[in-house]
């Protein structure tokens, strides 16, 4: 892809972000605390209010709510569950193992085991265990039913439990997946509310909200991202495979080129600030002197590059190991190290580096934070307050 080619799709991305921006503007305002507060993602978070809601003796004062949701297991899961009224709901109930079940529901007939993934991966034998354990603990053989909970109803891996055993369950009507986006969204729409709880109606409508999100279906997500395929398909829809690929590496290769620029720029205004205390290196090469040399060296070899500070026997190294990923390390000589940020920096240099991410990537990613008085400058105050740069 040749210069004039990069500039056309450069002008035409910005077209298309234009038409995403006139879209946004045109969408209702909205607010999700969950979501504001970070929350929205977490499986404890969703654990606990599924299990607040399923619970009659909340102060949701709906026990429908519960009776609803053994409804869906029973009608449309068909789950072998013969209660008709939940006596106990407990959250991370404990196993010998000192294993802790998600949801942990008790009826007047029978014991039922919820584990709600959303990103987590299963454990060894996670669900085998729970099973064995209520068999055990309440003298049951048959009364055990499993919910495996994630954002689309997959099933669990034969690490948690083996597929000979899931068969048998699902035989036996003692197994169901639940999905998010389907099962637990229909559950949430039958929840209904008095004249008078509008506290209560604004938690499960922004629940609601919540789990559209984590299962992408935002009516205005979907609109922006239907219009950006559209968009993209008139343009390159009709283009040959090997085209669209040859296309799509010269972009790589560009972003490459211009990480390595940004790079370069926010190591020597790291370099400029540190008053003699940081030191460029490239390659494993250190204290270089001229920002040339350096320069002429990461443009050669772009491969690492970064800064070193350097006081007495103490020596640490913040550098770029991955340009491709911007995997940005941080190694140290000294025991360990603490910061104000919390962070550690472990010994034996980069064998033990732990990645640090978040404000590196604002400092060189995210363009809002470039002006002069941002918390989060180019300029890296973090650095300087690391290491008392006055």
């Amino acid at each position: 892809m040749d210069t004039n080619e990069m500039n056309s799709f450069f002008a035409y991305m910005k077209n298309l972000s234009s038409r995403v921006n006139e879209l946004k503007i045109k969408t209702p305002g909205t607010m999700n605390i969950a979501e504001i507060m970070n929350r929205n993602h977490l499986e404890n978070q969703h654990s606990n209010i599924i299990a607040f809601l399923i619970n009659p003796s909340e102060i949701h004062n709906h026990p429908e709510y519960g009776s609803l949701f053994l409804k869906l297991l029973k009608k449309e899961k068909k789950l072998g569950i013969e209660g008709q009224i939940i006596k106990k709901v407990i959250r991370e109930k404990s196993t010998d193992e000192l294993r802790r079940m998600d949801i942990f529901i008790e009826t007047d007939s029978d014991f039922i085991i919820i584990e709600n993934k959303i990103n987590a991966g299963d454990q060894e034998n996670q669900i085998k265990d729970y099973v064995e354990y209520v068999k055990n603990q309440y003298e049951v053989s048959t009364k055990v039913f499993v919910v495996y909970l994630t954002k689309f109803g997959d099933n669990p891996s034969e690490k948690s439990i083996s597929k000979n055993q899931l068969t048998i369950f699902k035989q036996n009507q003692q197994y169901a997946s639940l999905s998010y986006s389907k099962d637990i969204m229909k559950w949430l729409s039958q929840l209904t509310v008095k004249e008078n709880e509008d506290v209560l109606k604004s938690g499960i409508t922004q629940y609601i909200d919540v789990v559209k999100a984590i299962t992408n279906k935002r009516e205005e997500s979907f609109n922006m991202n239907s219009e950006i395929t559209k968009q993209l398909f008139a343009e390159y829809g009709k283009m040959d495979r090997n085209s669209l690929k040859e296309k799509l590496h010269a972009i790589y290769d560009f972003q490459d080129n211009i990480n390595l620029v940004l790079y370069i720029n926010l190591f020597e205004d790291i370099f400029r600030e540190g008053k003699g205390k940081i030191f460029l290196i490239c390659s494993d090469k250190v204290n270089y002197t001229k920002l040339e040399e350096w320069e002429k060296d990461v443009l050669e070899n772009p491969q690492k590059i970064g800064i070193r500070f350097s006081s007495d026997e103490h020596i640490t190294d913040f550098f770029v190991r991955d340009l491709n990923s911007n995997k940005f390390v941080i190694a140290s000589n000294t025991d360990t190290i603490d910061s104000e940020y919390g962070n550690k920096i472990d010994e034996d240099g980069y064998k033990h580096a732990r990645e640090l991410g978040s404000w590196f990537n604002k400092a060189i990613l995210d363009t809002d934070y470039w002006e002069d008085g941002m918390e989060m400058k180019l300029s890296t105050h973090i650095i300087k307050n690391w290491f008392g740069i006055k």
